[in-house]
């Protein structure tokens, strides 16, 4: 925390944490949602996201438009994810980080939001935070893999194509479990039938209201129907989603994650620098259950993935992997 107030009082910005205390609820989703994304500063991600959505400063916002405005802001960057995943096809072999041969084609169904896509891929960092975070998340999977672990669960799902992409998936028999909207996971497999692909028996869709009451038992019940084994082991992958939901949510999904999936279970997920003050990412896990969190800096993971300087927003996106 120390260097990030250093970092904001070197912008003159120190006034941001100020606004951030009367700010509503919805917009400080949508602002540290586009700080994880892209590296931004708070007053930079602020700017973007009230230019995106004019009434997002609104204080009496009610619950309605905050789903509309989150649910807006997903769609955009799950495009926009897509074409840096498309686009790690077009580098030479030596400097590829990982293969998504999925990811052209959630790319090109974007073109209806291809301009707010465009804006986040003229953002700096952008590209490499999305590069980073999915080869890291990638690198994970395949430990947990190799541990023994033989059930993944996408919680939020999105364009993410693991299931199909990752040949150590296969190799173990894993399950996966893809968990979105009952319309994001429509969508998805829209995509995939256009271009003429059916998901194999061992991806499930696990359509899912993330707003339900009964968070916990609902979802466990909707994996269960699915095949989920309750206490046997899991990898839950939770990407670009922290951003989105307040302090409530993210402990609720903690500890349905370290409940539902038990011991040796491990939880990858990316937050922004600053998502659990006044706690630390490793606090907040084992509060929820997990008994040891490693977290990386944006920064660590481009020293161990990429030649030359970070990027000096990098160490504002944040990953981390927690262990039951």
């Amino acid at each position: 925390m120390k260097r990030l107030f250093a970092t904001i009082a070197s912008r003159g910005v120190h006034g941001a944490w100020l606004e951030q205390t009367i700010m509503p609820t919805h917009l400080k989703r949508l602002v540290h949602a586009r700080m994880e994304k892209t590296g931004e500063s708070y007053q930079q991600a602020l700017r973007h996201v009230r230019a995106q959505a004019p009434d997002a400063g609104a204080a009496d916002a009610p619950p309605s438009q905050e789903r509309i405005a989150r649910s807006r802001t997903l769609a955009d960057t799950a495009f926009s994810i897509a074409v840096v995943r498309a686009e790690e096809a077009t580098r030479p072999d030596a400097d590829r980080l990982f293969g998504d041969p999925y990811a052209a084609m959630f790319a090109a169904a974007g073109t209806h939001v291809a301009e707010s896509t465009q804006r986040f891929l003229e953002l700096p960092f952008f590209r490499d935070g999305v590069r980073l975070r999915t080869r890291y998340i990638d690198d994970a999977v395949r430990a947990g893999l190799a541990a023994g672990l033989d059930q993944i669960v996408l919680l939020g799902a999105g364009f993410d194509a693991r299931g199909l992409r990752m040949p150590e998936i296969v190799a173990r028999s894993a399950s996966v479990y893809e968990v979105d909207t009952a319309e994001q996971l429509a969508r998805k497999r829209k995509i995939l039938a256009a271009a003429g692909l059916k998901l194999p028996a061992r991806i499930a869709h696990v359509p899912f209201d993330f707003d339900d009451a009964a968070f916990e038992q609902t979802l466990l019940s909707a994996l269960e129907a699915k095949g989920f084994r309750r206490h046997a082991g899991a990898v839950f992958v939770w990407e670009g989603v922290i951003g989105y939901i307040d302090r409530d949510a993210i402990e609720r999904s903690l500890r349905f994650m370290a409940s539902a999936g038990g011991p040796r279970s491990r939880l990858i997920f990316t937050f922004g620098e600053g998502s659990f003050v006044p706690n630390t990412a490793a606090e907040v896990t084992q509060q929820a259950g997990f008994t040891s969190c490693e977290e990386l800096g944006g920064d660590e993971l481009w020293h161990r993935y990429l030649p030359g300087e970070a990027h000096p927003h990098a160490f504002l996106m944040k990953v981390g992997t927690a262990v039951v």
